[in-house]
């Protein structure tokens, strides 16, 4: 009986990971960022009928600023990486392409700012108190950040010390975070 406890609380530790020490998954903190870039993380996001992992590399040096880069790892074996940056409260995010950095999200913004990342992408801040139900969690006090892009319309959900941790699209849910792996 010893043996089949230690093994369904091994199981549990695995497939249920936490996103921080102490943390519980459904759970983000009181005085987190919403984009948390300071600890090691490995994350498991779903993503329509797909998923990726998402984790912390370290830190990379563009122009003078040191970003932090963080891989999306897709099932089908595509990789991405993300140069994130924070500045005095604003998330700065390098494009590779054009080689060029945009406001993430400034902490200062507020309910219904807009900003433009380019002619196609626009982003407004929905709410600070949004919600969001996944097959894992009931999630409250969210960032809700809207996505105006040329091929539809998403809201991006965020939890203070977690990060992101869904999406919708016209009100369907895309993508959550997993505590499956």
């Amino acid at each position: 009986m010893k043996k089949i406890t230690f093994f369904l609380l091994l199981l549990t530790g695995i497939t249920y990971a936490q996103i921080g020490e102490g943390q519980k998954f459904c759970s983000g903190t009181e005085d987190g960022s919403y984009f948390p870039l300071s600890y090691e993380f490995k994350k498991k996001i779903l993503w329509a009928d797909t998923f990726y992992w998402e984790t912390k590399l370290g830190t990379k040096n563009i122009n003078g600023m040191l970003y932090t880069a963080i891989k999306q790892e897709w099932k089908s074996n595509d990789v991405a990486i993300l140069y994130l940056r924070e500045k005095n409260g604003v998330i700065y995010q390098y494009d590779q392409l054009i080689k060029k950095e945009y406001i993430r999200f400034d902490k200062k913004f507020k309910v219904n700012q807009i900003w433009s990342v380019d002619q196609n992408t626009k982003y407004k801040i929905i709410t600070y108190n949004g919600e969001l139900k996944t097959p894992y969690c009931h999630y409250t006090n969210l960032l809700v950040i809207e996505a105006i892009v040329n091929y539809g319309h998403f809201n991006f959900y965020y939890l203070k010390g977690q990060g992101y941790i869904g999406a919708t699209k016209d009100g369907k849910l895309i993508s959550c975070l997993t505590p499956e792996w």
